[in-house]
């Protein structure tokens, strides 16, 4: 779950993960120009980038309180044995629906893992390493089952499958910056471009009665786009669980949009 907070206002605004991947997808559906590169294939990258966080939906039905904030664990905040079992869960629940999204999802992870599990200050490596190491022998059963499929063959290139993997990262990260709405300026790096050095791109927010943002250099097809997701309205601190749980069930609902135009020529 993430949780933004309210302008002028004393309640939170919740998204789920299921949601901030929905804008995930509608960025990888809009993505693409004669700068930023396109991909291939079209509909299982995007199938990924949309519901990468698939396996969060039933821990969002009955989210855990954080006893310090009071209010639902963010996704950031959740132990990390609870994380990785939601990691688990969405990649094989991918493999049913599209294995090579499954797959992507699953090098995206072990590449989160890497960089935010696997340090030295944490004492405990046992939850990181068996992670990566069931996820490195299942990503080698699904690369060789899907060299039989004719239309992944490509795909399934060492440095194509690492592009697409950038790719998702990329419009992983620019999702969640928008939702958290912590920032109002704030830079995605390491956007990979196909045959070129990675780039990175800088979101900055114009309006907030629109949701408006201007992002340069501009990564997508038309010259405006809206993302859209659902969002609920809560108070800034519950008692308990119980009581949380509730009133995430009844808080009101309504669709959040976010509105990005081009860099304004000079």
């Amino acid at each position: 779950m993430i949780i933004q907070p309210q302008r002028h206002s004393q309640y939170r605004l919740a998204i789920s993960q299921p949601a901030h991947s929905w804008v995930s997808g509608q960025l990888a559906r809009a993505w693409g120009n004669e700068v930023f590169s396109g991909f291939q294939p079209f509909e299982q990258l995007c199938y990924a980038a949309e519901q990468h966080d698939v396996g969060f939906l039933q821990w969002e039905t009955a989210p855990t309180l954080n006893q310090a904030t009071g209010l639902p664990h963010t996704f950031d905040e959740l132990p990390e044995q609870i994380h990785f079992e939601i990691w688990r869960t969405g990649i094989f629940q991918l493999r049913a629906v599209c294995p090579y999204a499954s797959l992507v999802v699953s090098l995206h992870f072990c590449n989160l893992c890497e960089r935010f599990h696997s340090r030295p200050a944490n004492r405990d490596q046992v939850e990181p390493s068996a992670f990566l190491k069931e996820q490195r022998e299942y990503q080698q059963m699904l690369r060789t089952s899907l060299q039989r499929d004719p239309l992944l063959k490509e795909a399934l290139e060492s440095d194509v499958i690492a592009y697409h993997r950038d790719l998702i990262a990329a419009w992983d990260f620019l999702s969640l910056e928008l939702c958290r709405g912590r920032s109002r300026d704030f830079t995605v790096p390491h956007i990979p471009i196909w045959g070129k050095e990675p780039a990175e791109i800088r979101a900055r927010k114009l309006d907030d009665l629109t949701n408006l943002w201007e992002v340069d250099p501009w990564p997508f097809k038309a010259g405006a786009i809206t993302a859209v997701c659902e969002a609920k309205q809560i108070n800034p601190r519950f008692d308990n669980a119980d009581t949380m749980r509730v009133a995430l069930k009844t808080a009101e609902r309504f669709s959040l949009q976010f509105r990005l135009k081009s860099l304004a020529p000079d």
